[in-house]
């Protein structure tokens, strides 16, 4: 009896390792033949955002020199976008982001020093033929530090002030460098990014309630003896548009008379009064997206709000699909920064947000921006790329180097 026992039991095994065995390969076979959906839909928006914003911001500047800059700046954002996508991994994003925030760190400092001046601002460094904007490049950097913080100090419990605290002191360096340009608006969006990605591990919620006690105590300081005189007036033409008609309070009431005007359908590509009257302020950048819907009406504003909103619903799900941390909450704060930005924007130009002077992805003249948000629709098709097993040995499940 004891003989055929064991002998059972030597079958039952062997047939569970073989269950296991087919079951992991039924596995690895769902991961190498899953089809590209969250890639090409990417893809699709990727160019469908570039062609839209290219045609719109030659409406915005009448086919002037900012048009033919802009196709400069698209010619580098597509080489940077192609290059990552085909030679970068997600082990290489986590080998580098230390020394990728180390960098953008230096490039900060030295826009404080020797950046070069506009409209006021010193946030521009002009190195040779490279000039840009460091500190768009911080959203990206701020969101890899984020996601390689909570892979690397994974714990058990919910996580308290004490135990995130160097994330904090590494936004804050960022957030001090980038305020005194002064970027109000860039520096308090970093912070947003960060608490997007938060969002999706275990808070302790006492530490929450301190936090978000600390920002409420700290707002009268902020604006008694940190926000420039500039700052306090777009806030009040917020509130009241009529408090500088003439003003700032003018650039949000002309917005909005763009929008309006719009309609259901739009006036037509390059039609829109609003702006080829001059009637519209930085119609190039802050204030593009009133050119668009000047022009394309409620319908195409529509079209382009549920693109980026879809692209929001793509990146957690490629989050949600990730191997590892990282990964997801990669995905996580490169979704977040797409979607939280241009939902600022919009709220900005229809009077539902103080103007911060954040740009439209894709659609607001500048190279910095552009690149940057080219770079994060190439990491999230890297992440989903790496989710479908394209970085893995089919036959080992390694990664291949």
């Amino acid at each position: 009896m004891d003989k055929i026992s064991d002998y059972e039991s030597r079958r039952i095994r062997q047939r569970t390792f073989d269950d296991l065995a087919i079951s992991s390969e039924k596995s690895d076979t769902e991961i190498f033949t899953r089809k590209p959906v969250y890639t090409i839909c990417l893809l699709v928006f990727f160019v469908m955002a570039l062609a839209a914003g290219s045609l719109n911001l030659y409406s915005a500047s009448g086919g002037d020199a900012l048009f033919y800059a802009h196709i400069k700046h698209a010619s580098v954002a597509v080489f940077c976008f192609v290059l990552l996508v085909a030679f970068v991994r997600p082990k290489h994003l986590v080998a580098s982001t230390y020394w990728i925030y180390a960098l953008i760190g230096i490039l900060l400092v030295c826009v404080l020093v020797v950046g070069q001046i506009g409209g006021g601002s010193r946030r521009w460094l002009n190195l040779g033929p490279l000039n840009g904007q460091p500190s768009e490049l911080a959203k990206i950097a701020i969101a890899m530090v984020a996601a390689r913080f909570f892979s690397e100090s994974q714990i058990n419990k919910a996580y308290k002030l004490g135990d995130i605290w160097p994330l904090g002191v590494l936004l804050l360096i960022y957030s001090a460098l980038i305020f005194p340009q002064p970027d109000l608006g860039t520096a308090s969006f970093l912070a947003l990014i960060v608490i997007a990605q938060i969002c999706f591990v275990r808070i302790d919620f006492r530490s929450f309630a301190i936090v978000m006690s600390g920002i409420l105590v700290t707002i009268p300081v902020l604006w008694r003896f940190f926000l420039l005189d500039y700052q306090k007036i777009r806030i009040l033409s917020f509130l009241d548009p009529s408090y500088e008609p003439q003003g700032k309070g003018y650039n949000v009431l002309q917005s909005l008379i763009a929008v309006g005007s719009g309609g259901l359908y739009g006036k037509g590509f390059m039609n829109g009064t609003q702006t080829h009257l001059k009637f519209l302020p930085m119609s190039h950048s802050d204030f593009i997206f009133s050119v668009f819907s000047e022009e394309y009406g409620f319908i195409g504003s529509s079209l382009v709000i549920l693109s980026f909103a879809s692209v929001a619903c793509i990146s957690l799900l490629i989050a949600k699909q990730s191997k590892n941390t990282f990964c997801s909450l990669l995905a996580v704060g490169l979704g977040a920064f797409l979607f939280i930005e241009f939902a600022i924007n919009v709220a900005m130009v229809l009077r539902m947000f103080p103007v911060k002077g954040l740009p439209l992805p894709f659609f607001s003249f500048g190279g910095s921006n552009l690149i940057t948000s080219c770079v994060a629709i190439a990491i999230l098709i890297i992440i989903d790329r790496d989710n479908r097993g394209r970085f893995r040995s089919k036959h080992l499940h390694l990664y291949r180097n």
